[in-house]
């Protein structure tokens, strides 16, 4: 990971310092990416396999990124939601599989996608 400058569009944004995960992280995180896949799915089935919410595209957990000779960070999806369609269905089963990449010492976050 690499400390560098957020880059917001706002001036209370532009000096905000993150670790960004650079390729060689995620590429040793990979075990631990495929584990989370898999603890949101099982969790999702657990809760009844259900299609509640919106329709959306994109929903997946993301971290910041900084790219091989990059300077500005950005979000990167590594773990995606393609089990289900709505959106509150992917919400209510994300937690178990961010509390484990955080146990791994993951930072990551749920992001919702975009209506489709």
């Amino acid at each position: 990971m690499k400390l560098v400058k957020k880059y917001g569009n706002w001036d209370n944004e532009a000096n905000v310092l993150i670790n960004a995960y650079q390729p060689e992280d995620l590429r040793h995180a990979s075990e631990v990416i495929a584990a989370a896949k898999d603890i949101w799915y099982q969790q999702w089935v657990k809760s009844g396999i259900g299609d509640q919410g919106t329709c959306c595209g994109g929903k997946a957990i993301r971290v910041w990124y900084l790219g091989k000779g990059k300077r500005k960070p950005e979000q990167r999806s590594i773990v995606y939601c393609d089990f289900v369609q709505g959106n509150v269905a992917a919400y209510k089963s994300v937690q178990p599989a961010l509390d484990f990449l955080q146990s791994k010492n993951v930072n990551a976050e749920y992001y919702d996608g975009w209506m489709d």
